[in-house]
C-alpha cells in the first residue's frame, strides 16, 4: 500500500512522516531526498532552486522499494502524483508556511509561489482517489498523527475543509520578479 503524505512545502510533511514511521514501523521515502540522491531528475531549475523530476525514473525507484515493503509512505509535495492508494493532504496557514520557508532560506519568488499554491489548494486539487485533508495549523504533531492513523485505519475521506482564499486573497495578486 502506498500512502502519500503531501502538501505545500512547510506544512509538516516530513515531521509527520517521521512520527508515522516511528509509530507504525513503515518505510518512508522522502521524495525530495531520493530525487537528489539517486538523480531522478531531468534538470535543475536554478531560478527556483529545485529539480525537475523524472517521474518515470522515480516511479521505477518506488516500485523497487514497494516490492520489498508491504506498506510505504511517500513524503513529498508531489507524492500524490505517484499512484498512491491513499492520500493525506496536509494544509497549513499561509503565514506560517511563509515563516517556515523563509527560515529555510527559500528565495522570495519560491516562497510566494508556495504560499499561492497553498491558498489555491494545488496539492488537494491534484489529488485523485482516497483523500483525507488535515489542517495542521497550530496543532500538536502527535494529535495529527493520531488522526492520520485513524483515517488510514478506517479509510476515511475528507476534503474541502480548508479554505484560505478569502483571508489571503491579496497574496494571489502579488508577483515577484
Amino acid at each position: 500500500m502506498r500512502i502519500a503524505i503531501t502538501g505545500t512545502p512547510g506544512v509538516g510533511k516530513t515531521t509527520i512522516s517521521k512520527v508515522l514511521r516511528d509509530r507504525l514501523g513503515i518505510k518512508v521515502i522522502d521524495i525530495t531526498e531520493a530525487v537528489k540522491k539517486y538523480k531522478l531528475y531531468t534538470e535543475k531549475d536554478e531560478d527556483m532552486d529545485s529539480y525537475v523530476i523524472d517521474f518515470e525514473k522515480l516511479e521505477k525507484f518506488i516500485d523497487e522499494i514497494e516490492e520489498k515493503e508491504k506498506t510505504i509512505i511517500l513524503d513529498g509535495h508531489v507524492s500524490h502524483l505517484l499512484n498512491p492508494d491513499y492520500i493525506i493532504v496536509l494544509r497549513c496557514n499561509p503565514e506560517i508556511i511563509k515563516e517556515r520557508l523563509e527560515k529555510r532560506g527559500y528565495k522570495p519568488k519560491k516562497v510566494l509561489e508556495n504560499i499561492q499554491a497553498e491558498i489555491l489548494d494545488v496539492c488537494l486539487c491534484e489529488s485523485k482517489g482516497k483523500v483525507y485533508e488535515i489542517d495542521t495549523t497550530n496543532r500538536d504533531v502527535e494529535n495529527i498523527v493520531d488522526e492520520i492513523i485513524e483515517a488510514i485505519k478506517h479509510k476515511k475521506e475528507r476534503k474541502g475543509v480548508v479554505d484560505w482564499t478569502e483571508k489571503y486573497f491579496d497574496y494571489l495578486t502579488l508577483e515577484i520578479k
